[in-house]
């Protein structure tokens, strides 16, 4: 991608357009200390709603007293978000804040739900949880949300969807919200945003992932550079249009221009979400990187939730929170946020598929998706540059009971730790259930909540409920694992 695109951006899949002008005027405020923030001042977030009350968003609580809430283009409205009176918001669906802080309490001013897609379906693989829209592959996992009676094992070829989520440096969308929509085709609208490639001006073409768009370079400049050759490749971009053609996969558009506008603004907390695009090498703590199209920096004093500072790699999900000073956000945290993490000693591995010694019954599957990664000089490109007994951590999304899809495997040094996370499916003291596997957590004498604080057993098992994200921490003993540390995650 382009360094002007990455450094314009702060929009990735859910179009900040405009979030950083709405929210601050570029003068100091009492957060000026990089990454931190204290007493009042501007706060912007991007991401899903997680919750409501107020609204949830990623995690970060905004009072809505008088809020403007603009849900798929419509004409804002002014209107609270409470329990009982949503706004037309739903937990998955991908949305920018913009407003104000003072100490604890985060006010919004404006709330923008956009889409990344929308369209016909034109395949469906349950197996691997995914399915195509507009050329592009969307990944469905145990986070994502669907409207209604909608689910992955009822959506046909042909029917309408919108999907909220997020895109990945390969182009594939992470699906946090899916929502079946009347009628068939583009009759009414089709939506894509992706990253331009193979920009053709003489064609008047170019490609988003599997979909190729036509334009009118007369009528649909809408802010974009004058076409010329290929100058459009690596622009984040909104593409809309009616005439779609499944056979050929070619959309005619009706609307094209930039995700990229809000650069150049001061805010003293802002949060994003999505995947990593690109990342430096780390030195110490402190690493360049960028999710989605938002610059980010960690320093010294930056808090790693759910990994560490190597993990930070293209392809991750993550979430980052800090203080944006105009071009790039200083984290004062970084979440990771695929739900399963695990580690240990490959037991048996086929063709497409792995198990690990001392977590019984866990099936671990890879696909075209799947990012392999390893420590030093070495190159794995696949299973078979993997042997038993390679030590590897492995990062996914719950695609059953007990199995995982694998969305990235990493090579790591000859250890005996074993790691499982995931979303507890049974728990009574002192035993859980993670991914089927039972962890007797009676010999594990270090608890902690999602703050890193410790705490007691009865707190941590009052807390954990079914689908609470839980790791655990152990030691590998012959074919017995010795678990001794459970952390609450978020």
């Amino acid at each position: 991608m382009k360094r002007a695109s990455m450094i314009v951006g702060l929009l990735g899949a859910v179009g900040l357009a405009g979030l950083l002008s709405a929210c601050s005027d570029g003068s100091p405020s009492a957060s000026a200390s990089a990454g931190g923030a204290s007493g009042s001042g501007s706060a912007s977030a991007s991401g899903t709603v997680t919750g409501f009350g107020s609204i949830i968003v990623n995690g970060k609580r905004f009072e809505t007293e008088a809020a403007s809430v603009s849900i798929d283009d419509q004409p804002s409205s002014q209107c609270a978000v409470s329990p009982t009176n949503r706004c037309g918001l739903q937990e998955g669906m991908t949305v920018k804040v913009s407003g104000s802080f003072n100490g604890s309490t985060n006010r919004a001013a404006n709330i923008v739900q956009e889409d990344t897609l929308e369209g016909p379906i034109t395949s469906v693989d349950v197996t691997n949880s995914q399915f195509a829209v507009l050329g592009q592959t969307v990944l469905v996992d145990d986070t994502t949300k669907f409207d209604s009676v909608v689910s992955l094992n009822n959506l046909l070829p042909g029917q309408l969807v919108e999907v909220s989520g997020f895109v990945k440096s390969d182009g594939v969308i992470a699906a946090s919200f899916i929502e079946r929509k009347p009628g068939t085709g583009c009759s009414a609208i089709c939506e894509v945003k992706g990253t331009v490639r193979n920009h053709n001006a003489g064609l008047a073409t170019f490609q988003i992932g599997g979909l190729t768009v036509i334009y009118d370079s007369a009528t649909l400049i809408n802010d974009m550079p004058v076409p010329t050759g290929s100058n459009w490749n690596g622009i984040f971009v909104e593409v809309k249009g009616t005439g779609f053609d499944a056979t050929t996969t070619t959309l005619t558009a009706t609307k094209v221009e930039p995700e990229n506008e809000g650069i150049g603004n001061v805010v003293d907390e802002f949060e994003v979400e999505g995947f990593v695009t690109q990342a430096g090498t780390p030195n110490g703590n402190i690493i360049d990187f960028t999710i989605d199209t938002t610059p980010v920096r960690t320093t010294a004093n930056t808090e790693f939730r759910g990994g560490t500072v190597d993990e930070i790699v293209v392809g991750a999900k993550m979430s980052a929170e800090g203080r944006f000073d105009g071009t790039t956000l200083i984290a004062r945290h970084v979440k990771f946020h695929e739900s399963v993490r695990l580690e240990g000693d490959i037991e048996t591995i086929g063709t497409n598929s792995l198990t690990l010694k001392g977590l019984p019954g866990i099936t671990v599957t890879v696909n075209s998706q799947t990012e392999f990664k390893a420590n030093g000089g070495a190159t794995i490109n696949n299973l078979s540059d993997l042997a038993i007994n390679n030590h590897i951590r492995v990062r996914g999304r719950v695609s059953g009971t007990n199995s995982v899809i694998a969305t990235r495997i990493q090579l790591r040094s000859s250890d005996n730790d074993v790691d499982l996370q995931g979303p507890v499916q049974a728990a009574s003291d002192p035993t859980l259930t993670i991914l089927g596997v039972t962890v007797d957590t009676t010999g594990v004498t270090q608890f902690e909540g999602v703050d890193d604080g410790p705490m007691s057993r009865a707190a941590f098992f009052a807390a954990v409920q079914v689908g609470t994200l839980v790791k655990v921490k152990g030691t590998l003993n012959g074919i017995v694992v010795t678990w001794d540390e459970a952390e609450l995650e978020d």
